[in-house]
């Protein structure tokens, strides 16, 4: 069936009939249920491909994962569902799987250069996307890694200086200030800090944040009590351990991990060396992790709005493509983080 036939059937013109199916006119309420009836009697579908044609528009909008198994992906991609589907475009995702050939070694995203153009260009010039959303799966800059296409470029839970893109992340500095404030308010004094790796964005901010808390309580950080990580649970136990032999005359009474990995880490350390989680030393972590909550205590961590990166990243990508939409605001938005209290942080 054609827009022809729909049109002999609901004695209209053609054009009637695109005014109803796109929206683009005002039809009076009679024609237009006459166009209804004779596209629900025909089974009449639009032809996308001659539309997109017409239009330059397909209504897709790309989504570049550098790894559907990195654990903030699903939840930025739920989040750019949501908003796509309520503006009316379709997604169409690509995996890069860099997991396996990254792992914690995000900072080389450099090397992969060559993969993330010719994704890139495959969504663009192959499935012809309106827009691209980027999603990372590691907080850092990216700059010069996105080929510009002439097509609208959202990066999300990344960054990047490049005037064709815009990116949506969280906030780290304040975030972990706040923690450490956190621990400042239930009474302790002397905290330890299990980094990240320490050449990497968001270990480097997290400790400018914590830095930042201790200074303004007129405290100076014991820097005997900060242990660098790598991100991993191993690395928790390890630096845990490390400061439980070398501090055992004059423990901390909690610890601050950069991540809930290395927090669970350092819980199962603490329990191994016989001593009792809160109350003797405390814990908090950051990511708020799906693992968080099936420890016990549950970990008292920083939740990162991941919904909200991936809602956010799809109205700067709509609000690019409709002239007429709510602009998002700004260009790179920063979200804020907040504390999620469990068991793991005690008084003093």
């Amino acid at each position: 069936m054609t827009i022809k036939d729909v049109a002999t059937i609901a004695r209209v013109s053609t054009a009637t009939v695109s005014y109803v199916i796109n929206g683009t006119k005002p039809v009076l309420p009679e024609k237009r249920q006459r166009v209804i009836e004779a596209i629900k009697q025909t089974g009449y579908q639009p032809n996308q491909v001659a539309k997109s044609l017409r239009t330059k528009k397909t209504n897709n909008i790309g989504v570049l994962v550098e790894d559907i198994l990195g654990f903030s992906t699903s939840h930025i991609i739920n989040g750019i569902s949501e908003h796509v589907e309520q503006s009316g475009y379709n997604i169409l995702l690509n995996d890069l799987r860099m997991l396996g050939s990254l792992f914690n070694r995000y900072d080389q995203i450099v090397q992969q250069k060559d993969k993330i153009s010719k994704a890139l260009s495959l969504l663009v010039f192959g499935a012809r996307v309106d827009a691209v959303i980027y999603v990372g799966m590691f907080d850092r800059d990216i700059s010069g890694i996105i080929t510009d296409l002439g097509k609208p470029i959202i990066i999300a839970y990344s960054t990047a200086k490049d005037s064709h893109t815009c990116s949506v992340t969280y906030e780290n500095e304040q975030a972990s200030a706040d923690a450490v404030r956190y621990l400042f308010d239930a009474g302790h004094r002397r905290i330890a800090v299990i980094t990240g790796l320490a050449h990497t964005s968001p270990a480097q901010l997290r400790m400018r944040g914590v830095l930042s808390a201790f200074k303004d309580a007129g405290l100076v950080l014991d820097g005997a009590l900060v242990k660098n990580g790598d991100w991993e649970r191993e690395t928790g136990y390890s630096c845990m351990k490390d400061l439980l032999e070398h501090e055992k005359d004059n423990l901390p009474t909690a610890v601050f991990a950069m991540n809930d990995l290395m927090a669970i880490g350092a819980m199962d350390a603490i329990r191994d060396a016989g001593l009792r989680l809160p109350e003797d030393i405390s814990v908090m972590g950051f990511d708020n992790r799906e693992v968080s909550r099936f420890v016990w205590p549950r970990l008292t961590t920083v939740e990162i709005d991941l919904k909200g990166i991936g809602f956010a990243a799809a109205q700067l990508a709509v609000a690019q493509l409709e002239p007429g939409s709510k602009k998002a605001k700004g260009r790179n938005i920063v979200l804020p983080s907040r504390i999620i209290p469990g068991g793991t942080v005690a008084k003093v």
